[in-house]
C-alpha cells in the first residue's frame, strides 16, 4: 500500500519518480495490499497474540 500512496503523491514526470509507476501500477499495488491484509486477518483469526 505504500507504493500506492507513493504513486499518488509523486508526479509521473518528476525526478522523484525513480520507481516507474503509472495509474495501472497504483491500482495493482492497492489491490495487492488490500488482499495481503485481508489474507493475514483471515489466516490469523482465532489465534492469540503473544507478547
Amino acid at each position: 500500500m505504500v507504493l500506492f500512496v507513493y504513486g499518488l503523491v509523486v508526479p509521473q514526470d518528476s525526478a522523484g519518480n525513480f520507481v516507474p509507476l503509472n495509474s495501472f501500477d497504483n491500482i495493482l499495488h492497492l489491490v495487492l495490499g488490500i488482499g495481503m491484509v485481508a489474507l493475514a486477518l483471515v489466516l490469523t483469526k482465532g489465534q492469540k497474540v503473544r507478547a
